[in-house]
């Protein structure tokens, strides 16, 4: 597997792992408010409760977001590291270090704020609900948008060696090439 595929595969992973650690998260932040508030979780939750419990799920979910993201990481340096062609006026777009930024300073944030919410109770949890919710649902956004930003900037990015494109211009119709 070449490292370009690598790395767009391993950043579609990274999506994947945090979009389902997010509905995790929150489906377990919803289901102990239910639990120990006495009226119950939403249907979707309760029957992913019956299935897997999610005391269980979710630190799996969680230990599996830091395995991706150093998987990712190595994935992006090996394709950084082969690349042969850097022209000087490619470089990695503005919305993937804004994204980025938001996601590096964002996923900690929401990370202790839920573990803050969910140590102290159902009716504390009950009273910064939306707020804890929309900060990791806000971390997940920003994680998702630069990594898809940086796929599209290493799927865009021209990979090939000199002489291989040295071989395709040559091999181009003598019309073509002039």
């Amino acid at each position: 597997m070449s490292a370009r595929r690598a790395a767009l595969s391993a950043l579609v992973a990274l999506i994947a792992v945090h979009i389902g650690c997010t509905l995790v998260a929150l489906a377990a932040y919803s289901h102990r408010i239910g639990v120990v508030t006495h009226d119950g979780a939403s249907f979707p939750v309760e029957l992913l409760d019956a299935v897997v419990p999610l005391r269980d799920l979710l630190p799996a979910v969680l230990w599996l977001l830091p395995v991706t993201l150093l998987v990712t990481f190595a994935a992006l340096g090996s394709w950084a590291a082969r690349r042969t062609v850097r022209p000087d006026d490619e470089r990695l777009p503005r919305a993937a270090w804004t994204a980025g930024i938001a996601a590096v300073l964002l996923n900690p944030l929401a990370a202790v704020r839920y573990a803050s919410a969910t140590a102290n109770g159902g009716e504390y949890m009950r009273t910064v609900q939306v707020e804890t919710t929309l900060l990791v649902l806000a971390a997940a956004v920003a994680t998702t948008m630069s990594a898809l930003a940086v796929a599209g900037f290493v799927r865009r990015s021209d990979t090939a060696s000199p002489a291989s494109r040295r071989m395709r211009d040559w091999s181009a119709d003598p019309a073509e090439r002039e």
